[in-house]
């Protein structure tokens, strides 16, 4: 472990795609706290309005404030900001009683306003709902489904690959085709079909476990094939060959001696896997085939705000899902490349060699 730490450092953009994951999964458990509004709470009074926070610097220093805006025209929702009427933004601000986590007892927000002024850091929607707030809340089914359906997928490649790399005959030949039949249909096409027979009026737990499900369905082939080939050929290594003759039963074989030997492509198949999870089901739900009201996730933010070029050119900030996306998906890519990398067999040689390399040059130039 000590060794990866090492190694991540040598690597910027595996160190920076870490920290951002880890703050947005911090911030989707703690959504409570870290959202100022509840994900439907809505303001009558600023429909479309833009971000109104910015930072006012002083002789003591800079502070966050917000500034009222009224509608001066309501076909367009042009905001104009009124004069000297601001409100700080203040910190560990005191709220109604909720539970943090669902569980833990809580009554302050990270941050807030004492007055009539809300804040919008990122705007508000078609309904006044503080677009920050919903994407916060929605990190939680947009994260969170990505890993799941990972798991899944994952659990169902180990178990068809591991069976069929391992007792190999009419078991790998009847896996390998059903695995091939799924990888000949496109995955998206696929993923819309299964979707359409399900039901649409279901409630938005039934809706994930379906849409879970459904992405697991279709992911796991690709890494059923791969498992299959490195269990057979690892079911003819030595260590094997023992278990077998000790009377150990093919499943703890399978499971305990030959699938750990494959934790290095299965850590890096997890990583660059979930982005990909991530924006199927944002596609399902921007199609309205996902996540539906009351609930809230990036692809439903989606396809709620973002319904025509004429919005996104009056109220560009409703973009800020998109970018979100984006960041996430660049920052699994850029860690699961440094995984792969750092798993790679020739990994330890090269670095080994490079080492040497620069002790070399290093006496070279004590020398001179």
């Amino acid at each position: 472990m000590k060794s990866f730490w090492k190694y991540l450092r040598t690597r910027p953009l595996g160190v920076l795609s870490l920290i951002i994951l880890i703050i947005l999964y911090l911030s989707m458990i703690f959504a409570e706290f870290i959202a100022p509004y509840t994900p439907t709470q809505s303001f009558n009074d600023y429909t479309y309005c833009p971000p109104n926070a910015r930072i006012v610097l002083g002789r003591q220093g800079g502070c966050i404030q917000v500034q009222e805006r009224r509608v001066i025209n309501t076909a367009t929702w042009q905001y104009v900001r009124v004069k000297d009427k601001y409100e700080p933004v203040r910190f560990f601000v005191k709220t109604e009683p909720y539970k943090l986590a669902g569980f833990i007892p809580a009554e302050h927000k990270l941050f807030g306003t004492d007055g009539q002024i809300p804040v919008f850091l990122l705007g508000a929607d078609h309904l006044g709902r503080d677009l920050f707030s919903r994407i916060v809340y929605g990190s939680r089914i947009s994260l969170t489904i990505g890993f799941i359906a990972t798991a899944v997928s994952l659990f169902l490649a180990v178990l068809f690959g591991g069976t069929a790399g391992y007792f190999g005959g009419a078991a790998d030949w009847g896996i390998m085709r059903l695995s091939e039949f799924f990888m000949l249909i496109p995955g998206l096409y696929l993923i819309l079909f299964l979707r359409s027979l399900m039901s649409t009026t279901m409630d938005t737990g039934q809706s994930y476990m379906m849409i879970t499900l459904i992405l697991a369905l279709v992911g796991w082939p690709a890494s059923a094939r791969t498992i299959r080939g490195l269990v057979h050929a690892i079911k003819r290594e030595e260590f094997i060959l023992n278990a077998q003759l000790e009377g150990i039963p093919s499943v703890v074989i399978i499971f305990r001696h030959i699938i750990p030997q494959t934790a290095s492509l299965l850590i890096v198949s997890i990583a660059l896997s979930i982005p990909g999870f991530i924006m199927s089901e944002t596609t399902l739900s921007y199609l309205g085939l996902g996540i539906a009201d009351p609930a809230v996730s990036w692809g439903s933010l989606i396809k709620r705000d973002i319904s025509t070029i004429s919005n996104l050119k009056h109220f560009p900030w409703l973009l800020n899902p998109v970018w979100l996306l984006l960041t996430v998906t660049l920052a699994f890519n850029f860690l699961g490349d440094v995984l792969r990398d750092y798993f790679d067999p020739y990994h330890a040689v090269f670095t080994r060699f490079s080492l040497i390399r620069s002790q070399k040059k290093g006496q070279k130039r004590k020398e001179k």
